[in-house]
C-alpha cells in the first residue's frame, strides 16, 4: 500500500478547550489565510466544543459558517481504514476471493449482499476456507457446492444434459463409482458406459474437443450428462473445492466490528488479536471499509497548527498523536512541547485575531470583508472594546482598518459584540463558570480561574451570586484543585466582582474576600493573575 502524501493531507487549525470568540474565528479566519499561500495544502480551522452565543452571533452576521466541532484530535477509524474493499456476494466461489486476495495482497475479502450489508469474511487465513483450499472436496458435492457451482466457477460447457442432477461423491477412481457420482475422466469417450453402467449421473472431462467418439458414446449414453472442461484432468481436480461458494465457509460472527468515529486508541487490542483486517461498520449495517495492522502502520501522522494558546492542559485531547507544525498566540509560552523545530509567532497584543489580521498585510493580502468582520469582532471581545489594559496600539490600529473593511461603525458594532456575550441571567451558574475557565498552577498551588462577561453586575443579586458560588466549589472539588475562582467582569463599569473558593481556610485568607468587587480589573492575565500570585507568594496584606 502506497503512503498517503502528506503534503495533500488535511492539517487542522484549532484554539483551545471552551473556545471563546478569538479562538473560533482565528482558526477558521488562519485556515483559510493559509489556504490561500500555501495551496498545495489543506487546512481547516474547527473548534473544540460548543460555542458561544456571541460566537455564534458574529458568525451569523458576517454569513460564514460555523466551524466544525472535533472533540479530540486521535486518529480515528475513518481516517486510517482501507476504503476501496474488494468484496464478494455470497454466491461467489471460494476461488474468486481467493483471487482477490492473492492478485490484490490483501488479507481478507468481505461478502456482501446485494445492498453492501456485511454477511460475513472470508481469508484464507480461516481454518475453514484454508483446510478446503489445500484438500480435495470430493466428499462435498451436494452439501457445500453444487454441480451448476461447478458449472459456473469452472466455466463447463454442457456437451450432454442429465436426466438428474449427481448428488454423491466425485470420483477420479471409475472402481469407486456409486449411484448419483460425479465422474471425472480424460479424453476417453468409451468410459462413458462404464460410469452409466455404475449409476454416475454426470461426468466432466477433459477432452480438446467433442470428437466423433465422443458424440457416438453421448449417443449410446442418453441421460447421462456430460461437461466439458477445457484445461487438463489435474488442474480440475485441483480447481474443485475452489468452486464451494463463499457463503458456505465465510466466518459470520465471532470477529470484531468496527465503527468509523472509534480512535484508532479504541480499536488496537483488537487488530493486535485479528489474523486478518476488520470490517468496519456504517450504522445501517453497510460496508465503510476495512482496517488491518498495515494500514495504522503506514498512516502518517495528522499536523496541527494551534492558536490562541500555548499550555498542554489547554491543548486538544490526542495533541500527543500528532504534528504541531505552527503556533499563534498573545498569550505567555507555556507548557507545550515539540519534538521538531516549528514557526511560532507569539506577540503581545490583545488578541490573536490581531496576530492574524497582521499576517494579511504582512503578506500584501486583505481579508474579505466578512472575514474582517469576524476578525474585528474578535479583536472587540478579548479586549474589550479596546478597553482592557492588554489592548496595545496594533490592536486599535488594526481594529479601525478592519472596521472600514467591514463597512461597520467600530463603537456600535463592538457594543453588539460585547452585549451577545451576556448570558448571566440566562444560562445555569455551572454551564458559565465553565465557559471560559483555565488551569494553572505556580508550583506550589495548582488553581483555574474563570471569567464571565456582563453589561451590568447590579442585575445579579444575592441569590445569583449564591448560585455561582454554588457552583464554583462544585468545580473546584470535581478538578482537584486547591482553589478556584470567578471573575463577574463588568465589561462597561471596567471593574469585577471576584469569588474565590478554597480548599483550606488558611488558603481562603491569603487569597482575601470573596465578593468583592475589584475596581479596575477586566483582563485575567494582565490584572488578575499578577495580583494572585503576588498574594500567593507573599501573603495577603490587607
Amino acid at each position: 500500500m502506497s503512503q498517503p502524501n502528506p503534503a495533500s493531507r488535511q492539517t487542522f487549525v484549532v484554539g483551545h478547550q471552551r473556545p471563546d470568540t478569538d479562538s473560533a474565528v482565528s482558526a477558521v479566519v488562519y485556515a483559510a489565510f493559509l489556504n490561500s499561500i500555501s495551496p498545495a495544502e489543506k487546512f481547516e480551522g474547527v473548534v473544540l466544543g460548543e460555542l458561544s452565543k456571541q460566537t455564534k452571533w458574529l458568525f451569523a452576521e458576517a454569513k460564514i459558517p460555523l466551524p466544525r466541532v472535533v472533540s479530540h484530535l486521535h486518529a480515528r477509524v475513518r481516517d486510517v481504514a482501507r476504503r476501496e474493499v474488494f468484496s464478494v456476494g455470497p454466491d461467489a466461489a471460494l476461488g474468486e476471493a481467493l483471487e482477490l486476495i492473492m492478485r490484490h495482497r490483501i488479507g481478507v475479502v468481505p461478502v456482501v449482499d446485494a445492498k453492501k450489508k456485511l454477511l460475513g469474511l472470508l481469508s484464507d487465513r480461516m481454518p475453514m476456507a484454508n483446510y478446503f483450499y489445500h484438500a480435495n472436496a470430493e466428499d462435498f458435492l451436494g452439501v457445500l457446492f453444487s454441480v451448476a457451482d461447478l458449472e459456473k466457477f469452472l466455466k463447463l460447457t454442457r456437451w450432454q444434459k442429465t436426466q438428474t442432477e449427481a448428488d454423491g461423491h466425485i470420483v477420479l477412481d471409475l472402481s469407486r463409482v456409486t449411484p448419483g457420482s460425479l465422474a471425472l475422466i480424460g479424453d476417453q469417450p468409451e468410459l462413458l458406459a462404464r460410469c452409466r453402467d455404475a449409476g454416475a449421473t454426470i461426468v466432466i472431462t477433459c477432452a480438446p474437443e467433442k470428437s466423433a467418439a465422443w458424440q457416438k458414446a453421448m449417443r449410446e449414453c442418453p441421460g447421462l450428462g456430460v461437461l466439458h472442461y477445457r484445461g487438463s484432468l489435474m488442474a480440475l481436480a485441483t480447481q474443485l473445492p475452489l468452486a464451494i461458494p463463499a457463503a458456505r465457509l465465510m466466518q459470520s460472527e465471532n470477529f470484531p466490528k468496527l465503527t468509523p468515529d472509534q480512535t484508532i486508541h479504541e480499536v488496537q487490542a483488537a487488530l493486535r488479536q485479528a489474523q486478518f483486517a476488520l470490517p468496519v461498520m456504517n450504522p445501517d449495517g453497510t460496508l465503510f471499509g476495512v482496517l488491518s495492522r498495515t494500514e495504522v502502520i503506514n498512516f502518517p501522522r495528522g499536523r496541527v497548527v494551534l492558536v490562541d494558546h500555548f499550555e498542554q492542559h489547554q491543548a486538544p485531547e490526542g495533541i500527543a498523536d500528532v504534528d504541531i507544525v505552527e503556533i499563534v498566540d498573545h498569550h505567555r509560552v507555556g507548557t507545550l512541547e515539540t519534538t521538531l523545530p516549528i514557526r511560532v509567532d507569539c506577540r503581545p497584543v490583545g488578541s490573536t485575531a490581531t496576530i492574524i489580521a497582521c499576517k494579511f498585510s504582512e503578506h500584501g493580502k486583505k481579508p474579505s470583508p466578512a472575514q474582517a468582520k469576524l476578525l474585528l469582532g474578535a479583536i472587540v471581545a478579548d479586549t474589550l472594546l479596546l478597553t482592557s489594559p492588554t489592548t496595545t496600539e496594533v490592536d486599535r490600529q488594526q481594529a479601525a482598518v478592519l472596521a472600514r473593511r467591514a463597512k461597520v461603525d467600530l463603537k456600535k458594532f463592538g457594543r453588539e459584540v460585547l452585549i451577545r456575550n451576556d448570558e448571566t441571567l440566562e444560562r445555569p451558574a455551572a454551564e458559565l463558570v465553565e465557559k471560559d475557565l483555565k488551569e494553572f498552577s505556580n508550583g506550589v498551588a495548582k488553581f483555574a480561574v474563570a471569567q464571565i462577561e456582563t453589561v451590568d453586575r447590579t442585575r445579579l443579586d444575592g441569590a445569583h451570586l449564591k448560585h455561582f458560588a454554588a457552583a464554583l466549589r462544585e468545580r473546584r472539588e470535581r478538578g482537584g484543585w486547591d482553589f478556584a475562582a470567578l471573575l463577574i467582569t463588568d465589561i462597561f463599569r471596567g471593574d469585577s466582582v471576584v469569588l474565590f473558593d478554597a480548599k483550606t481556610t488558611a488558603l481562603a485568607q491569603q487569597l482575601g474576600a470573596s465578593g468583592e468587587v475589584w475596581a479596575g480589573c477586566v483582563s485575567r492575565k494582565k490584572q488578575f493573575l499578577p495580583e494572585l500570585l503576588r498574594r500567593l507568594n507573599h501573603g495577603h496584606i490587607r
